[in-house]
């Protein structure tokens, strides 16, 4: 579990933030390659275009203030999307004419939605943080949360009482906002 309360962005700023840069990586590096390729790179580029992201953020970060009405989300795909301009003009690659032969890949990528960017968000932190629980404690958790089974129900299969389920799923629910902290923001 975490030591501090800080939320993830917070800790990126603290000095000496290591562990919670590895954390970050770990976390928006899948959501970065599905961006890279619905930008119209390719696998071997989408993945080297999720480091080039990963160390612009690391640069900029410190000096990142969220405007009004602005989501993490936007600003991180807006560094992406530039960076895949400029990964493209350092390759010396072109995207190929989109349908009406003037917009190329990168302006014409589809925006991931709010559902499905916080869907993979929770679906690779559920991931990350699996090994921090026991067997019981985590099949308590995905019969409550994951597959939508009553307490009884998941309490009876896992031999566990009712309470006992719903402890387990605080005690996940919280390691999980721990997790990602204001990332969903």
């Amino acid at each position: 579990m975490q030591a501090t309360s800080l939320t993830l962005l917070d800790r990126l700023r603290q000095p000496n933030p290591t562990e919670a840069w590895n954390q970050f990586a770990q976390l928006y590096t899948p959501l970065l390659i599905v961006w890279a390729k619905g930008l119209g790179l390719q696998d071997a580029d989408a993945a080297d275009l999720a480091q080039d992201v990963l160390l612009k953020v690391m640069r900029v970060l410190p000096t990142y203030q969220r405007k009004p009405g602005e989501m993490f989300r936007g600003w991180l795909f807006a560094v992406a999307r530039n960076e895949a301009a400029d990964f493209r003009r350092r390759r010396a690659t072109r995207p190929l004419p989109g349908p009406d032969g003037l917009s190329g890949a990168a302006e014409n990528a589809p925006e991931v939605s709010d559902a499905d960017y916080r869907a993979h968000l929770v679906h690779r932190a559920l991931e990350l943080i699996r090994p921090d629980f026991g067997a019981e404690t985590w099949a308590a958790f995905a019969g409550l949360m994951l597959e939508n089974r009553p307490a009884a129900e998941v309490a009876a299969a896992t031999g566990l009482t009712p309470n006992a389920v719903y402890l387990a799923r605080h005690r996940v629910l919280t390691r999980l906002r721990e997790e990602l902290g204001d990332v969903l923001s």
